[in-house]
């Protein structure tokens, strides 16, 4: 009688192990990407590579990936000048960060976001 509910108390621990360690690599990639963004001659290509690189060797999908340079998103940080601020969001649904798949019934987001000023 009381198994069911160890391995739902276990279970949910590590879902919940998992929620921070992916909200630490989203973080950890939008930090890395915005420092490839501050750097000039750097295009928007150059930071999402940087994202994509440390994401994917993580085993993380279907994230989005927005780049700002002081909160317009049509600009790419090429044309930043000196101390425009670069900000980096990235973004993963709960549903793909988990490793269990019937929590299909969880909505909303882990989100990642580092901002910086342009070299």
């Amino acid at each position: 009688m009381v198994i069911p509910f160890f391995f739902l108390f276990v279970f949910g621990l590590i879902e919940i192990g998992r929620g921070m360690m992916v909200s630490s690599l989203v973080t950890n990639a939008a930090r890395a990407g915005c420092r490839t963004g501050i750097v000039p001659g750097r295009s928007n290509t150059d930071v999402t590579n940087t994202v994509n690189g440390l994401l994917q060797a993580q085993g993380v999908s279907d994230y989005t990936t927005t780049i700002t340079v002081n909160g317009s998103n049509s600009t790419n940080v090429n044309a930043a000048q000196s101390g425009d601020t670069i900000i980096v969001t990235v973004t993963v649904p709960i549903v793909k960060a988990s490793w269990l798949p019937s929590l299909s019934f969880l909505s909303g987001n882990i989100t990642g976001r580092f901002s910086m000023p342009h070299e």
